[in-house]
């Protein structure tokens, strides 16, 4: 059922196909193992994905010679590209549009609520760069926008 396009940007494609088989495994994790045990389970998965993606992220940075304890090292290795999100006018911390929350909402409030999980990544990865996120809006919640609020720890 997805609503992936041959025509778009490979870096969107590749996310939507991320967040499709995520979703399929998520759910069947929570199919197989009922719903606590099977979202502790995602979250579980979530957390030491995210570590790794730290742990490699860290290691191009010191290969690059960065700052490890700098906030601007992040973007420097950062390891996701942001083509394909779509921003607020002249704000990056304001996302109108989320191309894995697109394919999370074509299965409804089941496929938003597990993709909610896999945005919690988003804090590791952050937290592992000397920056706190709060996220008062996110779009895998039902809201219009996420907002990324940072702040030094």
């Amino acid at each position: 059922m997805s609503n992936l396009k041959s025509s778009e940007e490979p870096a969107v494609k590749f996310a939507k196909l991320m967040a499709e088989l995520y979703y399929f495994m998520a759910q069947e994790m929570v199919e197989r193992m009922g719903e606590e045990n099977g979202k502790d389970a995602i979250s579980s998965a979530v957390k030491k994905f995210g570590k790794a993606r730290v742990d490699a992220m860290k290691i191009e940075a010191k290969e690059k010679g960065l700052d490890l304890s700098n906030p601007r090292t992040y973007a420097a290795v950062r390891d996701m590209p942001s083509n394909g999100w779509k921003y607020s006018d002249n704000d990056q911390s304001k996302i109108t549009y989320c191309p894995m929350g697109d394919v999370w909402s074509q299965y409804g409030k089941a496929g938003m609520d597990l993709g909610h999980l896999y945005c919690e990544i988003d804090h590791i990865l952050f937290e592992a760069f000397g920056m706190k996120l709060e996220r008062p809006y996110c779009i895998a919640k039902g809201d219009k926008i996420c907002k990324f609020n940072l702040k030094m720890l």
